[in-house]
């Protein structure tokens, strides 16, 4: 079923600053864009972008803190009826980012995209910066940026992006009891979303690695084992599951989601993890840097011999749980050992 998509406002300003120069200058677009099927298309394809960028990173506002951004956005969600001179208002904080930039060498300039749109009833905020490029065109008519109505619109590797899940953000007024409702996107090589655009927009700490790798692990022990053609299991078990996805992690410094979504599940269940990570709320990035320590856990050992047979979490090897020297095994768990004791004391009964 095609989600039903409506603009209710876009703006758009373009910055201007080229590479290795200090000055910048904006021209700001005076009134908001019309809404039309394009615009439609357009929030669409934007909000598949950012979804599906391997880039993605999840947050929150900073916490007690405020700036322009976060404070012009808050009046205009605030609002009974938004309006469009307070949504024009919010994204001439653009002001504070040209700030930012001048004087560094590496920031370029680009065309600035505020719009408020739903999506499936979901109502979210995107700042987008939109590079020229074949099928995307902005061009200035009168005072006003506007999107060139043309065929297609090629939304490919967003350089920067703040998209704001309103649902989420406006759920308590905990803080903590919050999602997180910030998703930020960046291009850079080093995986690290630009530190001017991350102030800019007031976005608190990203998720850490060690969170993203628990919290995959997570859901690897509890999605279905995938299916061959015939419907049957393509793995005999948890373990060999388990197994395969270390195996084809292993000459991998980061994990990207969706391309394990595709080795697992194939090409038409690309979105297949991202969706149950979120249907069982739990908080995953697209892309991250394993945390090898931990992603060791999804193997097994397993030793056997006449008698006696064991399979230990690669974790559980240790000096306090279980200790493996060169001639002895110890196991440290009382639950472990009332276990066997009762079983073993119930057959002595009844043997």
């Amino acid at each position: 079923m095609k989600n039903e998509v409506k603009v209710n406002r876009y703006i758009i300003h373009f910055l201007d600053k080229e590479k290795n120069i200090n000055e910048a200058k904006i021209d700001f677009s005076n009134q908001v864009s019309k809404t039309d099927g394009f615009s439609v298309m357009l929030a669409e394809e934007i909000h598949k972008s950012i979804s599906g960028s391997p880039s993605l990173k999840n947050t929150k506002f900073k916490e007690k803190n405020e700036n322009d951004f976060s404070n012009g956005l808050n009046e205009y969600l605030s609002l009974d009826e938004s309006d469009d001179e307070t949504f024009i208002l919010f994204s001439k904080t653009l002001d504070k980012l040209k700030e930012k930039i001048e004087n560094k060498p590496f920031p370029t300039g680009g065309f600035y995209l505020f719009i408020d749109y739903k999506i499936s009833n979901d109502r979210y905020i995107s700042v987008v910066l939109l590079r020229k490029k074949g099928g995307l065109n902005v061009v200035k008519k009168g005072d006003i940026y506007v999107l060139n109505n043309t065929e297609n619109i090629n939304i490919d590797k967003i350089a920067m992006a703040f998209r704001l899940n309103i649902k989420y953000y406006q759920s308590s007024e905990n803080e903590n009891d919050k999602k997180n409702y910030i998703a930020l996107i960046t291009t850079q090589q080093d995986g690290e979303v630009s530190g001017y655009f991350k102030e800019w927009v007031n976005a608190g700490d990203l998720i850490k690695s060690i969170v993203n790798t628990e919290n995959l692990m997570k859901i690897i022990k509890a999605i279905d084992i995938p299916l061959d053609e015939n419907g049957l299991p393509k793995f005999k078990d948890l373990g060999d599951f388990q197994k395969a996805i270390y195996d084809y992690s292993k000459p991998l410094k980061t994990i990207n989601i969706l391309d394990l979504s595709k080795y697992l599940y194939g090409e038409d269940n690309i979105n297949k993890i991202a969706d149950y990570a979120r249907d069982k709320q739990y908080v995953l990035d697209n892309e991250f840097q394993k945390n090898t320590r931990k992603w060791r856990g999804l193997i097994t050992i397993k030793a056997k011999i006449d008698g006696i047979e064991l399979n230990v979490n690669y974790n559980k090897i240790n000096d306090d749980e279980v200790k493996v020297t060169e001639d002895s095994i110890i196991i440290y768990s009382k639950q472990l050992a009332a276990k066997i004791n009762s079983q073993f004391l119930n057959e002595s009964k009844h043997g």
